[in-house]
């Protein structure tokens, strides 16, 4: 073992301290704290000094201090280097965290900051349609063709560690570019959101569903009229609590950002909507969830008309124009009411979910209410064995146990789906609507590549009374056979 060893003169006397001499950074301090007492206790331990020699050990002290002084220049020495391998360290830690999360890999970039507490992306969408439809009775020609259901392009991100978080995002389907979601969020504690600016009103399942993550191409024509008369996007300020097992939601909202704004315009209306779920079971592959929403709006407007709806929806196809549900312009509203029924059951790669809506205009001038209603039912089944997941109360993303790869032979996910979706607006005032009710049966083959990139086949079959279609007889029937290709990033 390595030794400290010492002669104190004028006393002749050598000694030894049986120290390992190790002068690192870090030991050197603290080695030179245990020194001091043992050189101060073998003072206290020498023998009577010889003649001549300092009787008060004078020298010995001044050779002690001389000691402590040099191994204190040693300590600061040691702080200073220690400070230089720490700053060091640090600016290596930042290289690396730069290269790493620059850009993050994905469909497209995410980009962050080098402390990863601001993030930057771009996201869009392009559903590409291909329909062909078959007429059975009504005299209405449908128009076959394709079209871009969606061509979306937009920007998100979120900064100061994420607690705001916005969106801005733009859809050019049509060749009409409009607005779809306008927002910032912030986020001061999870699982709590607050929201300002053009996004989803609350609604139910399918309405607050990503379209990305849809089973069908199209939601069921209820849930799509009784939205757009009362919830969609719009302009509000809203508050969510979300967790898996349990939501809540609430917003008040005015219109939608295209909403004309002119003298001879009514003015905006405004409203509030909800939704809150709940999850008795959430387990992997095993998942019930229970929903309840609802809205109520005033002010309301339809075109150029105050106090006035419309509610219609196409027969689940949108590359023709003809609306198989419509209620017509009804005048003399002074408010829409809205309540919704929900529920999800997942079970391995089964799913079966349902919802149940109704509507209701009040009416002024002592004219009696109007009550429409409608629902869904619809179940699927992953022939590839996956499962769907929901996450705080909507469906996430479906992802292949093995994504699509020529070269190894895999072929990513499939899904066999069924439904049924009907509406009943027959109470409608507007004499050539009046009686309108009709129903639809969709089966569907969903093809997942991976989980952004899915082809999708729908077989409508649509039926209805009294719909704005008819050009013989008082009954609209025909099929729409769908196909979709559809990739998100």
């Amino acid at each position: 073992m390595d030794c400290f060893s010492y002669t104190l003169k004028p006393l002749d006397t050598k000694f030894t301290i049986r120290e390992p001499v190790n002068m690192s950074l870090k030991s050197t301090s603290a080695r030179a704290y245990r020194l001091r007492p043992m050189l101060i206790a073998l003072i206290a331990s020498l023998p009577t000094i010889a003649s001549g020699a300092d009787p008060t050990g004078v020298e010995l002290l001044r050779r002690l201090e001389k000691l402590e002084e040099r191994l204190g220049r040693v300590e600061l020495e040691n702080t200073r280097l220690r400070e230089q391998l720490k700053l060091r360290s640090k600016r290596q830690s930042s290289e690396e965290t730069r290269v790493a999360k620059a850009a993050l890999p994905g469909v497209v970039p995410t980009y962050t900051n080098v402390n990863g507490d601001s993030l930057f992306k771009i996201r869009g969408v392009i559903d590409a349609d291909s329909i062909a439809f078959h007429e059975r009775e009504g005299g209405y020609d449908f128009n076959s063709g394709t079209g871009l259901r969606r061509a979306r392009i937009g920007l998100e991100g979120d900064a100061f560690m994420g607690q705001f978080k916005w969106r801005l995002e733009s859809d050019f389907a049509g060749n009409v570019v409009g607005l779809t979601d306008a927002y910032v969020q912030f986020v001061p504690v999870k699982p709590w959101t607050f929201t300002l600016g053009q996004h989803k009103a609350f609604l139910g399942l399918e309405s607050n569903n990503s379209d990305n993550f849809n089973t069908f191409l199209e939601r069921g024509m209820f849930n799509n009229a009784a939205g757009t008369a009362g919830a969609e996007r719009r302009i509000g300020l809203s508050a969510f609590y979300g967790t898996d097992t349990l939501t809540a939601g609430f917003g008040v909202f005015g219109d939608n950002e295209s909403a004309s704004r002119v003298a001879t315009a009514p003015d905006e209306s405004i409203g509030l909507s909800g939704r809150t779920t709940w999850a008795p079971i959430f387990e992997p592959g095993h998942i019930l969830q229970l929903g309840l929403s609802g809205y109520y709006r005033d002010d309301l407007k339809e075109g150029g008309f105050a106090d006035a709806i419309r509610l219609s929806d196409r027969p689940n196809a949108r590359v023709d124009g003809g609306t198989l549900a419509d209620t017509g312009v009804i005048r003399q509203v002074e408010s829409l009411s809205y309540l919704g029924l929900e529920s999800t059951y997942i079970q391995g790669p089964l799913t079966l979910a349902g919802e149940y809506g109704r509507v209701v205009a009040a009416r002024k001038a002592g004219l009696a209410d109007l009550v429409f209603d409608g629902y869904y039912v619809y179940g699927t089944w992953f022939l590839t064995g996956e499962s769907r997941n929901l996450k705080v109360g909507s469906f996430n993303r479906l992802k292949p146990w093995r994504d699509f790869d020529w070269e190894k032979g895999t072929w990513g996910a499939f899904e066999l789906a069924f439904r049924f979706d009907s509406f009943d607006f027959s109470e409608t005032p507007v004499a050539i609507n009046r009686g309108n009710q009709g129903k639809s049966v969709t089966a569907a083959l969903n093809w997942y590549l991976n989980g952004n990139l899915k082809v999708m086949l729908n077989w409508v079959h649509f039926q209805g009374d009294r719909t704005p279609l008819d050009r013989i007889g008082n009954q609209t029937k025909g099929d729409a056979i769908a196909a979709r290709l559809h990739l998100d990033w």
